[in-house]
């Protein structure tokens, strides 16, 4: 029986040069192309190979998640906070209902 799972993995994208970086920043993978859909292209196959060799060597626990170092994990909240405000406070005339209906809550219960 196949069993699936189901993972939100973060990934910090930039240009270096004329290549095109994407970074999975909860394994530490970087993958690059010439274009943008090449290097995500490239990172999905890196990160499937990354995963299916763990779980054939049964390793999942010691090697599967090493994360990025923190100052990729800051440059990606820098600019998701960026995003952020500029999502919420676009438009002239704002009010606080306007700025609620653009908020998304994710929660995470820990008990």
């Amino acid at each position: 029986m196949r069993s699936e799972a189901e993972a939100q993995l973060t990934c910090l994208e930039y240009k270096d040069g004329d290549l095109f970086i994407a970074h999975c920043l909860e394994f530490d993978l970087v993958s690059q192309g010439a274009t943008l859909e090449e290097a995500r292209k490239n990172l999905a196959d890196l990160i499937f190979s990354h995963v299916q060799f763990a779980v054939e060597k049964d390793i999942e626990e010691k090697s599967l998640f090493r994360p990025a170092p923190n100052k990729y994990w800051e440059i990606y909240f820098h600019w998701k906070s960026r995003m952020a405000r500029q999502n919420l406070l676009r438009g002239t005339d704002i009010s606080p209902q306007d700025i609620l209906s653009r908020m998304a809550c994710t929660y995470a219960h820990v008990w």
